[in-house]
């Protein structure tokens, strides 16, 4: 019996097993569980990247400076100032024209300033004595670079000292805009404003011609003043067929003109073209009226000291009466607009030089920093030097127009520093103690 039951227990089990193989190829049989699947990661969204603003182009709103790049030389950005130079002959042998010649300058700051500046910025000027002299002249042009940190130098004055400045203003690439009134030299940084000397005096040989003269001469500072001189002679005198008869020099701030001037007497010349200081003019005109001398007489502006009294107020007043006078800009006595205007500025003045007996020369560097102004607007807020030069040299398509001044039209290098063509002649009259201008603006004859 326990065999049985073993047997049938072994037949149970098997029969078991078949039937649990079975079911595995059943499909009738349970559906099996559906394999387990993870639902699909959603798709990763990045954020999206923030929109590049960029910063808002400069503006004049921005203030003084507002297109300038960088660090450039006298332009403080954050105070809104800009500052300038300038040499004058103040006090010493010209002292009577450096007093002029600062007081038009510290008249047409004080006026922008007063007027709410250009583009946001006011201007300070610097400005220092030179005396007169070659070396204290260098000596304040290195001190308003090294140590004032001057962006550029206006109406700076003094032609025989002026060229010994360059090599320092070169260096430091600060502009010197309307300088009186030196040879031109092709200097980038130098913007001539006014006729130079040369071409003053080809205009005065001009008018000896007009006036009936043959016989010509011609007496000089043994220097650049001189040397200017002497070239206008040899470039004006063939062109109207004219004999050269003398070139005298005398010394720097010597008052020895006796030899220089028994020389032009001896030569019988009937014009005399001078290129000397106020006070050697002066000593000049009384040695040929001493003399019975009577040519005519014409110098540069800045030598005859036209519409003012450095010079003929150092002579006799019959030497004086007659003298010429070349003009570069206009008369102070003028009735025109601009020349109104100044002298109202100029009667109510009291600082530097307000007591000058040459206001002509206040009126000259006066409407040289008006130029300077007008330009300094035309920079639109970039006052980096390259920009500078050249929006000055883009003048000759687009000149500025300072009623008492010349045309300015300064171009690119070479020639086109000299920006103004054409010089006036003024005569004085020693009854009324008044010059009156005698001939137009207009450049030498050719």
């Amino acid at each position: 019996m326990s065999k049985l039951l073993k047997v049938l227990a072994l037949l149970f089990a098997v029969a078991l097993v078949a039937a649990a193989c079975g079911n595995d190829d059943d499909d009738g049989g349970a559906a099996p569980a559906p394999a387990a699947t993870e639902a699909p990661a959603p798709a990763a969204t990045e954020a999206p990247a923030p929109t590049a603003t960029e910063a808002p182009a400069p503006s004049p709103s921005d203030g003084c400076g507002w297109a300038t790049d960088g660090d450039v030389r006298g332009v403080d950005k954050e105070n809104g100032v800009i500052t300038i130079g300038s040499s004058q002959p103040f006090t010493g042998r010209a002292a009577v024209a450096g007093e002029g010649l600062i007081a038009g300058i510290i008249i047409a700051v004080d006026e922008v300033n007063a007027n709410g500046g250009i583009d946001g910025c006011t201007f300070e000027l610097v400005w220092e004595d030179d005396r007169f002299e070659i070396e204290q002249m260098v000596t304040n042009v290195r001190k308003m670079i090294e140590q004032d940190n001057v962006w550029g130098f206006v109406g700076t004055a003094g032609s025989q000292a002026i060229p010994s400045t360059y090599p320092d203003i070169e260096a430091a690439g600060t502009p010197l805009w309307g300088p009186v009134s030196p040879a031109d030299q092709d200097i980038q940084e130098v913007y001539l404003t006014n006729p130079t000397r040369t071409e003053q005096g080809r205009i005065c040989i001009d008018h000896f011609a007009e006036q009936g003269a043959t016989k010509v001469a011609a007496i000089g500072q043994d220097n650049e003043l001189g040397e200017e001189a002497f070239n206008a002679i040899d470039m004006q005198a063939p062109v109207h067929g004219m004999e050269i008869v003398a070139k005298e020099e005398v010394e720097v701030l010597s008052d020895a003109v006796a030899p220089a001037v028994l020389s032009v007497i001896d030569s019988g010349a009937d014009a005399v073209l001078t290129a000397l200081d106020g006070t050697q003019n002066g000593l000049v005109l009384d040695q040929f009226h001493e003399a019975g001398f009577n040519p005519l007489v014409c110098s540069d502006q800045g030598s005859a000291g036209a519409g003012g009294q450095t010079t003929v107020g150092l002579a006799n007043p019959e030497a004086a009466d007659g003298y010429l006078g070349a003009l570069q800009g206009a008369l102070p006595d003028s009735d025109m607009e601009f020349v109104q205007h100044w002298a109202g500025l100029w009667e109510a003045y009291e600082g530097p030089g307000s007591e000058s007996l040459a206001p002509n020369f206040s009126l000259q560097t006066y409407s040289i920093a008006r130029a300077f102004f007008e330009l300094w607007d035309r920079l639109d807020g970039d006052y980096s030097y390259e920009n500078f030069h050249a929006t000055a040299e883009a003048m000759v398509d687009d000149p500025i127009l300072i009623p008492a001044m010349p045309v300015l039209a300064c171009g690119p290098l070479p020639g086109g520093h000299g920006c103004a063509s054409g010089a006036g002649i003024s005569e004085y009259d020693a009854d009324t103690e008044t010059w009156t201008q005698v001939r137009e603006f207009l450049p030498p004859a050719s």
